[in-house]
C-alpha cells in the first residue's frame, strides 16, 4: 500500500509540484485548495476548501482514508500583505497570521492524531523568515513564526515518532510573480539561477521520506545560495 500525504495549497506553483512529485515517488496524495483541481494534477483525490475550516481537515482526512493511514504532510498555502509596518492592516495581518501559522498548526495536529505511528510534516517557510525586505513585514512574520511551529513540534512529537522540517524556498518564478525577474535579483544567486518550484518539491519529498529519518527541527533554505550571499555583493 502506498504511504499517504496531504498536501494544502497543492494548486500553487510549488505545491502542484509537490504533488507531482510525490506521485512520481510513489505517495498517494490528497490535494487541498480553495479552487478547483488544475489540469495536469488528475490521478489522485482532490478537496477544494479552506484550510482555515475544521471541516475542510475532516473532508481531506477521509477522502485519504481510503489509501490507508495518513503519513505525511505539506503545508504550501500562501497569504501576504504588502505594505510598510505602520501601513498594516491588522485584519490582513490575522488572515496572514492564520493561513501560515494556524493553520498549518491545526493540520498538524490532526494529521498527528490520525497517524498510528512515524509521520512526516514539511511545511513551506521562505527565506524572508530569516532575511527582511521593505514592504513584506507580514509575511516574513507569518513564515518566522511557522519555522518556530516546526523547532516546537519537532520537540514535542520527536519521541512518538514524528518528525518535523521546513524548507525555505528563496525566489521561485511563479506565475503571480515572475514579472519580478530582474537581473539585480538573479545575482542575487550564487548559483546565478533562479530556483524553481520542481527543486523544492524534490526537497520537500526527501524531507518527507525514510531517507530523511534523522532530521528533524530543521528549516532548510532552497534558495539558490540567496541566504549566504553579502548584501553588497548583491
Amino acid at each position: 500500500m502506498s504511504p499517504v500525504a496531504l498536501v494544502t495549497g497543492a494548486a500553487g506553483g510549488i505545491g502542484s509540484a509537490v504533488v507531482t512529485t510525490l506521485v512520481k515517488h510513489g505517495w498517494a496524495v490528497v490535494g487541498v485548495d480553495l479552487v478547483d483541481r488544475p489540469a495536469g494534477l488528475e490521478g489522485i483525490e482532490w478537496v477544494v476548501g479552506d484550510v482555515r475550516d475544521q471541516a475542510t481537515v475532516e473532508h481531506a482526512l477521509a477522502a485519504a482514508s481510503q489509501y490507508g493511514q495518513v503519513g505525511g504532510l505539506v503545508t504550501a498555502t500562501l497569504a501576504e500583505q504588502r505594505g510598510s509596518l505602520e501601513s498594516l492592516d491588522p485584519a490582513a495581518l490575522t488572515t496572514v497570521f492564520d493561513v501560515q501559522v494556524t493553520a498549518a498548526w491545526a493540520w498538524s495536529t490532526a494529521v498527528v492524531a490520525a497517524a498510528p505511528s512515524e509521520a512526516s510534516l514539511v511545511h513551506i517557510s521562505s527565506v524572508h523568515a530569516q532575511r527582511a525586505v521593505p514592504g513584506m513585514a507580514a509575511y516574513a512574520m507569518g513564515k518566522a513564526a511557522l519555522d518556530a511551529l516546526v523547532r516546537a513540534a519537532a520537540v514535542e512529537w520527536g519521541p512518538r515518532g514524528v518528525r518535523c522540517n521546513a524548507v525555505l524556498p528563496g525566489f521561485v518564478p511563479v506565475r503571480r510573480n515572475e514579472h519580478r525577474q530582474t537581473e539585480e535579483r538573479l545575482a542575487g544567486h550564487p548559483l546565478l539561477r533562479y530556483v524553481t518550484a520542481e527543486d523544492v518539491a524534490q526537497v520537500v519529498a526527501f524531507l518527507l521520506g525514510s531517507e530523511s529519518r534523522a532530521v528533524t527541527g530543521v528549516s532548510l533554505p532552497v534558495d539558490g545560495g540567496m541566504l549566504a550571499t553579502l548584501p553588497h555583493w548583491a
